[in-house]
């Protein structure tokens, strides 16, 4: 089986359990009056809506360049990703004032034992999602599966500690700590959002850095470099311009080559092969590459737009 057709069994279970876990948060949390419940409902309302516009993208961006698009649709993937962390922060803040608001007016009643029941069903099968969504975002090195797997893995948690607590209100019902009980819920929200909010805002920020086309990790650009530097060696080279940047798992770059004034090449076959000896190194380390190597003799075409000198 290829790695498109993994990739969409992946974004299909993803929808399929994201709509049950949607269904059973939200009915669950009508029916005991949990905002805890409810708020684990949402996310995975939102996440169900994301997930069948991601499996658009995922076809989307198999589609080859053409005349409106011309660099294909890679950049569909990072606005995907920017408009679900988006939403699932906003979520996370209306559900921080609500729980605020709950526990300023005295709280709420809920039944514990229905809550326990519910957070064991969602936190199985959260988790179970997250770790086969991850093995598949390992096969097929799909951006999009392994956010998915990250999302079922903090849905997974918020669940298991919306069982825990709960497990725990039902031992101090009848103890001195029962005051504590009506504001049990919304303390519950408030902890879950400060837990997992880092998730969306990271995903915001790194959505935003490849939209507006941002250079990649510095780890990612300091192999790059090093791994034309240790290719070029051996080639004339009087100085270099290396540009970078990550779009979904596509990697960007390109190099401006100044050549020495003294070299003369014998044909344009002599170029060919040096760029050939370079792309085959910078593709055995990253298999998701468009590289451009420009050679020049005249510094202008390329010293105006310098991210790397040498």
């Amino acid at each position: 089986m290829n790695q498109e057709k993994i990739e969409k069994i992946g974004l299909n279970l993803s929808i399929f359990v994201t709509l049950f876990m949607s269904v059973l948060g939200i009915s669950f949390g009508i029916f005991i009056q949990s905002e805890a419940i409810l708020l684990d409902g949402f996310f995975n309302v939102v996440s169900f809506i994301m997930a069948l516009i991601t499996l658009g993208v995922a076809w989307l961006q198999k589609q080859p360049e053409n005349e409106h698009f011309n660099f294909g649709y890679l950049s569909f993937i990072p606005l995907v990703n920017l408009i679900k962390g988006l939403l699932i922060f906003l979520l996370s803040l209306f559900a921080l004032t609500s729980a605020i608001t709950a526990i300023l007016q005295g709280g709420r009643t809920l039944n514990a034992n229905i809550a326990v029941i519910y957070a064991l069903i969602a936190s199985g099968g959260c988790l179970i999602t997250a770790l086969i969504q991850k093995k598949i975002a390992q096969k097929t090195r799909s951006i999009m599966i392994e956010v998915d797997a990250k999302n079922w893995l903090v849905n997974g948690l918020v669940s298991l500690s919306v069982g825990i607590a709960f497990t725990v209100i039902i031992f101090i019902k009848n103890t001195s700590l029962s005051w504590f009980i009506p504001y049990a819920d919304s303390t519950l929200v408030i902890i879950i959002v400060l837990i997992t909010i880092p998730v969306p805002i990271k995903v915001i920020i790194e959505s935003l850095k490849q939209l507006l086309l941002a250079s990649p990790s510095r780890k990612i650009k300091q192999n790059i470099t090093q791994l034309f530097e240790n290719t070029a060696s051996p080639f004339p080279l009087e100085k270099y311009w290396l540009r970078i940047t990550k779009i979904g798992n596509t990697i960007f770059v390109s190099i401006y080559w100044l050549l020495p004034a003294e070299y003369n090449p014998k044909g344009i076959q002599e170029l060919d092969n040096i760029r050939e000896e370079i792309s085959r190194v910078i593709y055995q380390n990253y298999p998701d590459l468009i590289i451009d190597i420009i050679f020049t003799k005249d510094a202008k075409w390329s010293e105006d737009i310098i991210v790397r000198e040498k």
